[in-house]
């Protein structure tokens, strides 16, 4: 039992964050984000104007995003619900994001590229959200087939690129980890094992 929830009266707001990946053409795939905010009673806003419940945020953000690199391609937006018209305005804003990875630092420029009044709090939250979940869902689409592991190890700038996206990114991926030094001899073994220096 939480002592928190033993206090509460009924939900007044939820918002709710999903984010789903496809496989698309080439060497690509499309990362679907959805922010939805619902309010749950009716409410009244500052001007004393009375609005009925529902949702007052529901935004879609589409990534094209391109395996080699995990660059951003393309964007799209597309604002179902918005509080207001002039809400419409921040559409276009996403197109600054375009050709940026999604790796180490991606939240950070977001930040920069979107926040204040460059753009959108809910789309800059979403997009926040996205990047992680992203490398989760293309990992998960590239993993739907064996890995050609040989040749991964083969190419030291994909290792590297795929070490960077790992290492210090979480506790279980820290530099001094288990996790982490069980992967690098991993691949070691395997190089030694493949004869590849």
């Amino acid at each position: 039992m939480s002592g928190m929830m033993d206090m509460i009266g009924d939900k007044a707001h939820e918002r709710s964050i999903t984010i789903s990946t496809y496989p698309a053409e080439g060497d690509t795939v499309v990362v679907e984000g959805r922010l939805v905010d619902r309010r749950m009673k009716d409410y009244h806003l500052v001007t004393g104007e009375k609005r009925p419940a529902g949702e007052i945020h529901h935004m879609v953000v589409r990534l094209l995003v391109n395996l080699d690199g995990m660059v951003i391609d393309d964007v799209e937006v597309d604002l179902v619900a918005i509080p207001r018209e002039e809400c419409e305005a921040v559409r276009g804003s996403l197109d600054v994001i375009k050709g940026e990875p999604i790796a180490k630092g991606y939240s950070n420029r977001m930040k920069v590229l979107m926040g204040g009044t460059k753009g959108c709090t809910h789309l800059l939250s979403l997009l926040i959200a996205m990047g992680p979940a992203a490398l989760q869902g293309i990992f998960s689409s590239r993993a739907q087939k064996p890995m050609d592991v040989k040749s991964l190890i083969a190419d030291h700038a994909r290792v590297k690129f795929f070490m960077k996206t790992l290492i210090n990114t979480c506790y279980v991926w820290r530099e001094d980890g288990p996790s982490l030094k069980k992967l690098r001899d991993f691949i070691d073994d395997l190089r030694k094992k493949e004869g590849i220096p």
